[in-house]
């Protein structure tokens, strides 16, 4: 499977660390690194560590909040457009990740051609990181009980419902009042209203799921593997790390920060 990411300049070292290690831990596929604001002579690095294999390609600002950094816009937009137009099977992860696992065999977790990662309905449920426009927008109903995914890594065959479904996404996180406020708003619907925070693309995200009929079952191994165990940990402090399953290392933990730039030649 390719893989996708998306960078502003600051995480630059963090892309260059995940790429290899995806090289590492997988085998010779085709890596996109879509970018905002960030000078183009800064990304001439990409090229000449890894040559062709990455593509290179900026975000195009389809709507006013398309580079705001905490709305999330142009991880969806990286998405879409590897999936529309580049690639027939693709992973999508943040660039702070990195995998420390093998990964060739991620395509065989797919569920109905695709591989979305669920919290645990009492850690993250969508009423309380979503704000109510979002879900009025979304015309969902049932939604906002249901427990959210990860946005942070997806997977997806290039299939016609999933076509249709990361069209969705990539649409509605152009519509302001979906894809906003930006993430690190407290209560934006009001101090004594259930919504904490809102999650921008991750709310997208989990309301398409619920809308469609997608849920996937939470899966120990596969959150061992792929999920994002650093949020489980901040709300659980009891949660052992399993550290023997892991095939991504979620943002830039202990794990993964940086292990592989020492090794980019």
């Amino acid at each position: 499977m390719d893989l996708c990411t998306v960078i502003s300049e600051r995480f630059i070292p963090q892309a260059l660390n995940l790429i290899k290690s995806y090289k590492i831990h997988s085998y010779d596929a085709k890596v996109y690194v879509y970018y905002f604001n960030t000078a183009v002579e800064k990304l001439k690095i990409f090229n000449y560590l890894f040559g062709d294999q990455v593509v290179l390609k900026p975000v195009e600002e389809a709507c006013p909040h398309a580079f705001n950094p905490r709305s999330f816009f142009y991880k969806t937009y990286a998405l879409y457009d590897t999936l529309v137009n580049q690639s027939d099977a693709v992973i999508y992860s943040d660039s702070a990740s990195c995998f420390i696992g093998d990964a060739t065999n991620i395509g065989a977790d797919l569920i109905d051609d695709s591989l979305f990662m669920v919290y645990t309905s009492a850690l993250l449920t969508n009423k309380n990181w979503t704000t109510t426009a979002c879900l009025e927008a979304l015309d969902a109903p049932g939604a906002e009980i249901m427990p959210q995914y990860w946005a942070g890594f997806q997977a997806y065959n290039r299939t016609t419902e999933n076509l249709s479904f990361v069209t969705e996404m990539y649409e509605n996180m152009k519509n302001p009042k979906v894809a906003l406020p930006p993430v690190g708003i407290p209560y934006p619907d009001g101090q004594d209203t259930a919504c904490i925070e809102h999650r921008c693309d991750q709310s997208v995200l989990s309301i398409l799921i619920h809308k469609h009929n997608r849920h996937q079952s939470y899966d120990t191994v596969k959150n061992a593997k792929y999920g994002d165990w650093q949020t489980i940990l901040s709300f659980d402090g009891s949660y052992v790390i399993p550290t023997e399953q892991m095939v991504l290392s979620p943002r830039e933990s202990k794990f993964g920060k940086f292990r592989f730039l020492s090794v980019l030649n």
